[in-house]
């Protein structure tokens, strides 16, 4: 970091103090809000690993009294993740956009991390001893915000009292579905005030009909993923037929290439067909839109979508294909804030790491909002932090600075 970038380094630190002043009110203590502190300055720091070893060794006037409370305070101390999630939700800075909803998955070898269980992983892409959890986030412009973040509790954990136990899980936290989570998570964003345009989420939700009739019932617009064998009526048949044997008769003549968006490899494009349908017990028409890639041998798909019967072509599809930015958020959260680094194996050291890792993702988002158009990239907005953070840590070790001026007035390498 050169002498020009200080002043802009301080004001970086100076706006990253005042945003996290906005949660102070979130916890009971001091040592709370200092412990929440020097969690975010760990996970902004250029540790590889973002568990606690690791991120505190990084850290300045960092010892083994100073892990153990860093320690304390994520797996133990008793102050709530929910106050901040509220919160953070207020901090989101443009109140209008489309809802993403998803889930994603945390692989772990071992039987005793809370929530761990064989189940679909979709890190891997098939069934694996993991972790999953159901989140949120809302996409405005060309940025999505985490808005919620909540660890699925299988039936065999909500039912094993032993394993309850030793995981910290609270009496009040019970089985529910992961489309009853999702439910839970679109009224939480609402309640923050935020006005949602349309719901997109894929067709582990889409194929619940509970859960479509009650966005509809909400007055919210979704388009959301189906699966094949989920059977419908088009507007003017007499019979409901499967959605994959609808795709097998449409002639060729009717499918129509659109491009949706313009990807890194070029325009990302496929050939779609849109048809009113009414699918199995609902009494409501909704848009069946069929998807066929621009490939002879490509996976096909289907969306249900509750938009207006007016509604074009060209709009159903970049609305049913608005979901990449969540995966990307994914990313994100787990390559550069180690979401998916947590060690620990308690339900309240797992909240509390995944709530701060959000906390840390929207300020670098926000960060990324002041920056010049077009946006700078997510990575390029985290290494420059990261780049001040690791400054900072050289600056509380004179010896480790000494040592470095040395070695850049004679390098022991010269090429």
């Amino acid at each position: 970091m050169d002498v020009a970038s200080v002043p802009a380094a301080r004001a970086v630190l100076e706006r990253l103090a005042a945003f996290l002043d906005r949660f102070a009110g979130c916890f009971g203590r001091r040592t709370q809000r200092q412990g929440a502190s020097r969690y975010v300055e760990g996970v902004l720091n250029d540790s590889e690993r973002k568990s606690m070893q690791p991120m505190e060794a990084r850290l300045p006037l960092n010892d083994a009294a100073s892990y153990q409370r860093l320690q304390h305070f994520i797996t133990h101390s008793p102050w709530s993740a929910t106050p901040l999630w509220t919160r953070l939700r207020a901090e989101v800075p443009v109140r209008r956009g489309t809802l993403l909803l998803d889930e994603t998955s945390f692989p772990k070898y071992g039987t005793q991390s809370v929530a761990v269980a064989r189940q679909y992983c979709g890190a891997l892409g098939k069934i694996a001893n993991c972790q999953v959890a159901v989140s949120t986030a809302v996409l405005t412009n060309t940025l999505a915000w985490p808005t919620s973040l909540e660890l699925y509790l299988p039936q065999a954990w909500a039912q094993d009292a032993n394993r309850r136990e030793r995981a910290g899980i609270p009496r009040s936290v019970r089985f529910r579905e992961k489309w009853r989570i999702a439910l839970t998570h679109i009224r939480q964003v609402r309640a923050a005030g935020m006005q949602i345009e349309a719901i997109l989420a894929d067709a582990a939700y889409g194929n619940v009909l509970a859960f479509r009739t009650a966005v509809d019932r909400m007055g919210l617009r979704y388009a959301v993923g189906v699966a094949m064998r989920l059977a419908v009526r088009a507007t003017g048949a007499r019979r409901h037929h499967q959605i994959g044997r609808i795709i097998k008769r449409l002639p060729t003549a009717a499918w129509r290439r659109v491009c949706w968006a313009q990807g890194t490899k070029g325009p990302m494009a496929a050939r779609f067909v849109a048809l009113r349908v009414r699918p199995t017990i609902s009494r409501t028409a909704c848009w069946l839109l069929c998807e066929r890639p621009l490939v002879k041998h490509g996976e096909r798909k289907a969306y249900l979508l509750n938009l207006p019967a007016s509604a074009s072509l060209k709009h159903l599809v970049r609305v049913a294909r608005g979901r990449w930015p969540i995966e990307q958020q994914y990313r994100e959260l787990k390559d550069e804030l180690g979401l998916d680094h947590f060690e620990g194996r308690s339900y309240r050291g797992w909240n509390h790491h995944a709530v701060l890792a959000a906390l840390t993702y929207t300020f670098l988002q926000r960060e990324r909002r002041r920056g010049t158009t077009p946006l700078p990239t997510f990575p390029d907005v985290r290494n420059w932090i990261r780049e001040i953070v690791a400054v900072l840590f050289l600056l509380e070790r004179p010896k480790w600075l000494n040592l470095l001026v040395s070695f850049l007035r004679d390098p022991p390498l010269r090429i």
